[in-house]
């Protein structure tokens, strides 16, 4: 079952680490996902990152620094 952003943004609040799939979801959601998982400290996953450019990358991880694992 696929969940959406809001979703991913309720279990990364509380504290839930995450492994999403980057091909299924926008630069802009991925990044909302992590200000959200900001006050819990949660660390996201993000498997097939290599479909998304290397600036949406970078910017994705200036979210919270060493709290991204890129899966390439």
């Amino acid at each position: 079952m696929v969940k959406t952003t809001t979703d991913l943004k309720e279990i990364a609040r509380a504290g839930g680490g995450i492994s999403i799939d980057a091909a299924g979801y926008t630069t802009t959601d991925i990044k909302e996902i992590r200000r959200a998982a900001s006050t819990s400290g949660a660390t996201i996953v993000l498997r097939n990152s290599n479909t998304k450019t290397t600036t949406d990358l970078k910017e994705i991880a200036r979210t919270s620094p060493g709290k991204f694992i890129f899966e390439l």
